[in-house]
């Protein structure tokens, strides 16, 4: 059903950029970008003490599932923010619906609009696969923060941009909840597993 919905979504964001006139843009001025920062690693622990950790992609591959938490975060994300891996496995572009404390191979994005929230999240998708097209060959990818703040894409026109937010809002909001429900799901199921056998 997400892949369906995604594809629906895909759908818009192709139609919008092919309907509306479009301004070259910098990211930096659509998006605040923010590189994390690993913290010591005397601050880290599986107890689940302080704030979990984002490290790389590999914490938010399917779904979020820190292996670290720490209690002196250097840089954090707050819920809404879109993350995404910036180091080796770059992309992954996942929304988060807490806080979370992000490391060094862990970036974020929060639009500087709401109403562009959605549209963000293809421009991601966008920058990340010319990125990893701009760096075939080359075993590991590293972008840097100027390499975010300096790309550039089309950006619809405003009234374009609402509509699209009206129209992919809800279906993006879809698929959150679905993959929110499928977490729960996997846990009882995990539990139950647990308990009677």
């Amino acid at each position: 059903m997400n892949d369906n919905l995604l594809e629906l979504a895909k759908a818009s964001y192709r139609k919008v950029l092919a309907a509306s006139n479009l301004t070259e843009t910098k990211l930096k001025d659509f998006a605040t970008i923010t590189m994390g920062q690993s913290p010591s690693s005397k601050t880290y622990n599986e107890d689940k003490v302080g704030l979990a950790l984002l490290n790389g992609a590999a914490d938010f591959r399917n779904g979020i599932h820190p292996s670290k938490w720490t209690t002196d975060p250097k840089r954090i994300v707050n819920k809404g923010s879109y993350i995404f891996g910036v180091r080796a496995t770059i992309g992954l572009t996942t929304k988060v619906f807490d806080k979370y404390a992000i490391g060094r191979g862990t970036g974020s994005a929060v639009s500087k609009d709401t109403v562009n929230d959605e549209f963000l999240y293809f421009v991601l998708d966008d920058m990340f696969k010319y990125f990893s097209n701009s760096g075939s060959g080359s075993v590991y990818i590293n972008i840097s923060k100027s390499d975010f703040n300096d790309y550039i894409f089309c950006k619809p026109q405003t009234n374009d941009l609402q509509k699209f937010h009206q129209t992919v809002g809800p279906i993006m909001n879809k698929i959150y909840t679905n993959k929110q429900e499928n977490l729960i799901l996997t846990q009882v199921k995990e539990t139950l597993l647990n308990k009677y056998f």
